[in-house]
């Protein structure tokens, strides 16, 4: 995989979160509406958060069954 594949997906991603900006994505959910697998799927992630277009966060109220959300992050510059 190269790095315009990798950023075609970030691309794909982006618009399908960018449908529902206020919703927060478990990554199965994001890898059943991409069809992406594990490794495209972290690449395009990767590829965001490093242009600071998304965040995190990591639930874990039951030890065994931590959840990981991915969300927009809205980027405002004055």
């Amino acid at each position: 995989m190269d790095k315009h594949i990798i950023g075609e997906n970030a691309g794909k991603l982006w618009r399908l979160m960018n449908q529902d900006n206020q919703r927060k994505w478990e990554l199965e959910e994001l890898k059943k509406c991409t069809g992406f697998d594990d490794l495209e799927l972290a690449s395009a992630i990767g590829w965001l958060a490093r242009e600071d277009k998304i965040q995190f966060e990591l639930r874990d109220s039951d030890p065994m069954h931590k959840k990981a959300y991915v969300y927009l992050m809205l980027n405002l510059y004055f």
